[in-house]
């Protein structure tokens, strides 16, 4: 999956690391400027579903 994400600079990196916490991002790019005078970046990501984790057995399904 290819995802790009728009927004001022911390929130990007936040809403990356939060799609990391439950896919898997094979690449990332850096940080890449936006248009004229704007402050928003647009950060590009390559990621994967990560496989769902093995029932243990208690009906609740762990990453």
């Amino acid at each position: 999956m290819k995802i790009r994400l728009t927004g001022l600079p911390a929130e990007v990196q936040d809403a990356a690391d939060r799609i990391a916490a439950v896919m898997a991002v094979l690449e990332t790019s850096r940080p890449y400027p936006r248009r004229g005078d704007s402050r928003m970046v647009s950060l590009y990501l390559e990621a994967e579903l990560r496989e769902p984790a093995p029932d243990d057995g208690d009906g609740d399904a762990r990453p």
